[in-house]
């Protein structure tokens, strides 16, 4: 067993992954990581004295083929058409959020970049859209970086309630069974972050913006 840096995601996320065996720099792959399973690019294998302080995103599971290859060739009109769905079915609903990015994964995973800018329940938005497309629509928090599930939501929910165990899904953590959405966390965490704690990000650091403005020396 070895491990490698791969780049994965239209956000050009770079996470370490085990692998049966080590792959040149270059290689297009498939990754099961925190997202899904999906394509990526290695970069190199992480240096010895660097190994443990990265944690392990997920598993290389192969070297891409042309048939994936073709596949996510085709994702880039669809997740079009899907992101100006999910903005049509969300000023629909007057909820205070947007999308910016839709990504499409080889296991049948939407993945929505959003913002939100107030507090809202996007949980039944979240369902009706996972409904209508036959995905498992899930929100990925752009405040955020993917990191590494917690081994006790894969194993078994991640604590809170509500998350259950198993195939049933979790809106708390953004993990579960097929066809299940998220619409509180980033997909690819185990911690939550709300519409509204999203909202008081910004909000503060409008607020630091602001500040840094007004104690600037005029070069006059």
């Amino acid at each position: 067993m070895t491990s490698t840096l791969v780049q994965f995601g239209k956000s050009g996320f770079v996470g370490r992954f085990t692998a049966d065996e080590p792959a040149a720099r270059g290689t297009r792959v498939v990754v099961h990581s925190p997202r899904g399973v999906e394509c990526g690019l290695v970069l190199c294998a992480p240096g010895e004295p660097f190994s443990p302080a990265l944690p392990v995103e997920g598993q290389l599971l192969r070297t891409a083929t042309p048939d994936d290859d073709a596949r996510t060739a085709g994702f880039a009109a669809r997740e079009g058409e899907l992101l100006g769905a999910a903005n049509e079915a969300a000023a629909s609903r007057a909820l205070p959020v947007t999308f910016v990015d839709a990504e499409l994964t080889l296991d049948d995973h939407l993945i929505l970049h959003g913002l939100a800018w107030g507090t809202c329940d996007a949980t039944p938005l979240f369902e009706d859209l996972s409904a209508r497309f036959g995905l498992a629509v899930r929100l990925l928090d752009l405040s955020r970086a993917p990191v590494a599930n917690d081994p006790k939501e894969t194993a078994g929910g991640c604590g809170k309630p509500g998350c259950g165990s198993g195939g049933g899904g979790c809106s708390s953590c953004g993990t579960g069974g097929e066809k299940s959405g998220c619409s509180t966390g980033s997909c690819s965490r185990g911690k939550v972050k709300s519409a509204d704690e999203l909202s008081a990000y910004f909000a503060d650091l409008r607020k630091q913006m602001e500040s840094a403005t007004h104690t600037r020396t005029p070069l006059v």
